[in-house]
């Protein structure tokens, strides 16, 4: 008799039992059969939605974790997030709670220590979270809006990488802004893709500032844009070249900066889109790290992006609505 492929419940239940003896970051020869098991099988897609249904029977959290990296992997080869992200998420929090709260900051106890095999299981966890959120915009603005979710994964965020994957992802945003120079009368319209601080978006901005020659613009330094756009990593600093302001003061003001520590959801919208005024400097220019770049997920990488100049007219109409004043530049001569 010809060989007949084993029912779905035999081969989930032989990936769910070898994942729950699961132990160490090095996954078992036994776990890895089975999983190549399901892509060998005749009904593998249904095989492996039930094995992503029945995470939360896994008893091991690198076990669970093993099969959050598998799943991820079909995510990122063209299976539906949708369909398996919920489970990963289950089992991230189920795992989750065995992590103690770190004690206040005005005690002296020590930090919790967390079991090897939770930082582990969380680490990939994370990882196969990150690959489903990052391929679907449903899922992430689910997850991003559920302040249950964000906080356990905040109070369990210096535990171990995955969590703070997730949050860091969750945090990135996507947008458009409209970027006037005040001084030169000139407008562009940018996009902006993963970014969760507006000191990130200053930087990759005057990279495409600096591309389109607006006033006051420098050289940028390529190897400080090779880490902010997640190339390398290393220790440097970058600067703003102009003040940077919100559309709704219309004066250079402290009190109307765009503040480089908050999100990009920070920056006011008029008439339903972002506006960024740059205004020459009025205090000595403000520097930011590079711990601002981070943490780079392949799966997100930030870009801002020039994509079109707005007419002399459709400037001029901006500066009526915000009634942006004239700025007399002083004359090159002038050192006070």
């Amino acid at each position: 008799m010809a060989a007949t492929d084993p029912s779905l419940e035999e081969i989930s239940n032989h990936v769910i039992s070898a994942a729950s003896s699961q132990y160490g970051s090095d996954c078992p020869d036994e776990l890895r059969e089975a999983l190549n098991a399901i892509g060998e099988h005749a009904s593998g897609e249904e095989a492996r939605l039930l094995v992503a249904k029945r995470l939360g029977e896994v008893t091991s959290p690198t076990g669970a974790g093993f099969l959050a990296v598998w799943l991820g992997a079909g995510a990122e080869g063209g299976a539906d997030p949708n369909l398996t992200g919920d489970a990963i998420l289950g089992a991230l929090l189920h795992w989750s709670g065995s992590v103690a709260t770190l004690p206040d900051e005005d005690t002296d106890d020590d930090e919790p220590e967390v079991d090897s095999e939770i930082v582990v299981g969380l680490e990939m966890l994370g990882q196969g979270l990150v690959a489903h959120l990052a391929r679907s915009p449903t899922l992430l603005q689910r997850m991003a809006s559920d302040s249950d979710v964000v906080a356990e994964l905040e109070r369990v965020e210096y535990a171990s990488a995955g969590p703070m994957w997730v949050l860091e992802l969750l945090r990135k945003r996507n947008g458009t802004l409209l970027v006037i120079h005040v001084e030169q009368r000139r407008g562009l319209r940018v996009s902006y893709q993963n970014l969760s601080n507006c000191f990130h978006l200053f930087t990759l901005l005057q990279s495409a500032l600096s591309d389109a020659k607006i006033s006051g613009a420098k050289r940028v330094s390529s190897r400080l844009l090779a880490v902010a756009r997640g190339e390398s990593s290393e220790d440097c600093h970058d600067e703003a070249w102009w003040h940077y302001g919100v559309g709704t003061c219309p004066i250079a003001d402290l009190g109307g900066s765009i503040w480089g520590e908050a999100n990009p959801d920070s920056i006011p919208e008029i008439d339903g889109q972002q506006v960024i005024l740059l205004w020459p400097m009025i205090i000595n220019s403000r520097q930011w790290g590079a711990g601002f770049f981070g943490p780079f997920l392949q799966a997100s990488p930030p870009a801002v992006t020039v994509t079109a100049e707005l007419t002399v007219a459709e400037v001029r109409q901006w500066v009526e609505k915000l009634k942006l004043p004239e700025i007399v530049p002083k004359p090159w001569w002038k050192f006070w």
